[in-house]
């Protein structure tokens, strides 16, 4: 018993496993919300890398999320075992949050425009 508590703590504290919750804990959300504000400057265009960046990260975290949880031994943001009902949440949250905010910065910036 002991010998799977070493294994999974061992998991948990290994550099990949740090480096997978700092980026979706942190980098990852810094990136999309970089992405929203250059959605907002960039008047006169509908579409432009900062959407593409914003998903293809938006990906990143869900990819990044789900390897942790199953190859990483993740943990949530309070430190308990993460699961795939964990993954499943987030998911949710991430798709619907990030869905939202990608809307609202692109029908902002056309009534913007339109000023």
């Amino acid at each position: 018993m002991s010998t799977h508590n070493d294994h999974t703590t061992d998991k948990q504290g290994s550099i990949f496993g740090l480096l997978a919750r700092f980026f979706w804990m942190f980098v990852g959300n810094v990136i999309l919300f970089v992405s929203i504000v250059c959605i907002f400057e960039h008047k006169n265009r509908l579409f432009h890398t900062a959407d593409v960046v914003f998903w293809v990260t938006v990906a990143a975290l869900l990819i990044v999320r789900y390897l942790d949880i199953n190859l990483l031994g993740g943990l949530t943001a309070i430190g308990h075992p993460a699961s795939m009902a964990h993954w499943r949440r987030y998911i949710i949250w991430l798709l619907a949050c990030s869905t939202a905010l990608w809307l609202i910065s692109h029908i902002v910036n056309y009534f913007l425009t339109l000023m």
